[in-house]
């Protein structure tokens, strides 16, 4: 069996209680292959392992919450071209909408040939941040909100754009970008997804949000409903639940 652990800022980068679940867990089960779709901040973090990995471990990926876009040459000729009106629905739906339509989004974030930078810049992304300031949020400076909104999901983004590894069963040990990751996997590989919960994630990142001061009281709000997204689609995805705290 291939089973796919999706971390977001612990192992095998950080000590501490919930990475060294993730190491026993791994260790506990030397028959099956296990690989790591691990989630941290930036390409500085990437490799830099606190851990000596087991040897069932076979492959580790990094998916990177801030980060530039590599564009390529295919990318070119489609920065300026118009979504669908399908997608056009969907991306509303991330924005504005309470049931948010994932699996058009990220459809059209694994295109290879979208340009991210051209999406965030685009007239298509500026519609549906109007739309949302203008039915929520009209009391914000609209500039200040704009650029908020694209900072916002710019890592959700490139999550969604993020190529899945194959496998058996995905174990996310949250839900956030780890449960999107773990809920893309089902999608795309029809594996069955577990969550383990070591926490109430959008509790924790509310928590976070609240103590923030780079964060404005007006915007925390936002953040806070976008958690709740994501963490959303993990239960309905989700085949198994599981709480450890």
């Amino acid at each position: 069996m291939r089973i796919c652990i999706v971390a977001e800022g612990c192992y095998p980068y950080v000590v501490g209680g919930v990475s060294s679940w993730i190491n026993n867990l791994i260790r506990s089960f030397p028959q099956h292959e296990f690989i790591m779709l691990a989630v941290i901040s930036d390409r500085s973090v990437s490799g830099k392992f606190k851990y000596n990995l087991p040897d069932n471990l076979t492959e580790v990926h990094e998916v990177y919450l801030n980060d530039t876009e590599w564009v390529n040459r295919t990318r070119k000729n489609y920065k300026n071209a118009r979504l669908s009106a399908k997608n056009k629905e969907a991306l509303n739906s991330l924005l504005i909408g309470t049931d948010t339509d994932w699996e058009t989004l990220t459809r059209l974030l694994q295109n290879p040939k979208l340009s991210l930078d051209a999406l965030l810049m685009g007239p298509d992304f500026l519609d549906a941040v109007v739309k949302s300031y203008e039915l929520k949020h009209g009391e914000i400076i609209f500039s200040d909100f704009l650029w908020t909104m694209r900072s916002m999901y710019l890592p959700l983004f490139f999550c969604l754009m993020t190529e899945i590894p194959k496998a058996d069963v995905y174990h996310a040990v949250a839900t956030g970008y780890a449960g999107v990751l773990g809920s893309m996997g089902k999608y795309f590989h029809s594996g069955q997804l577990i969550i383990s919960e070591h926490g109430i994630y959008t509790r924790e990142r509310e928590e976070e949000l609240i103590k923030a001061e780079w964060v404005q009281k007006v915007y925390k709000k936002i953040w806070i409903q976008q958690f709740r997204k994501m963490s959303k689609v993990s239960y309905e995805r989700a085949d198994i639940v599981t709480s450890l705290y």
